[in-house]
């Protein structure tokens, strides 16, 4: 009786992976940003909560296969959108003339480092790595005056990516 029970309870917990699955899909919009409600703005915050979310699964292994593979689409679209609004950001720091040797490190922009960090495989568009370079030395020279939480995040988006004097520092 319980594994009947199990197998039933696997069949409800597969559909309800597929729902949650088109859901996903359905809120995001065309050009790859997620939306907070169906037929909404786009949103950077949320596109990134949710691709954060992606890459947690994927590095617990708790999603992978065939279950990563439905995924994938989702991301594949989601990571140019999120570069372009990193670069955006960059851009009108260009634009509004602030100086860039200040500390101009948001906690989307470690936020975006921290999310990216979970898929390396995917490059970086063109167009936003001057923007990526920007706000790693930012984080890496600003990261002190950070909450602890946003120094984590900090810790473990430059530890991924090959820096481990400042993570190394941030524990100390």
């Amino acid at each position: 009786k319980k594994n009947i029970a199990l197998l039933f309870d696997m069949v409800r917990l597969a559909s309800e992976k597929n729902k949650t699955l088109a859901k996903l899909k359905e809120m995001q919009s065309s050009n790859g940003g997620f939306t907070w409600f169906k037929g909404g703005r786009d949103d950077r915050y949320m596109t990134q909560y949710i691709v954060t979310g992606i890459g947690h699964l994927r590095k617990l292994n708790a999603v992978q296969g065939s279950d990563y593979a439905d995924l994938k689409p989702i991301v594949d679209k989601a990571l140019p959108y999120l570069d372009a609004r990193l670069k955006d950001e960059y851009d009108d720091l260009i634009r509004y003339k602030a100086n860039l040797s200040l500390n101009n490190l948001s906690y989307t922009a470690i936020q975006y480092l921290y999310m990216r960090s979970f898929f390396p495989e995917t490059k970086t568009s063109a167009s936003a790595m001057t923007a990526v370079d920007y706000y790693k030395g930012q984080a890496k020279k600003y990261w002190l005056s950070q909450s602890k939480y946003m120094q984590a995040m900090i810790s473990l988006a430059l530890y991924r990516s090959a820096d481990s004097k400042t993570p190394k520092a941030i524990i100390e």
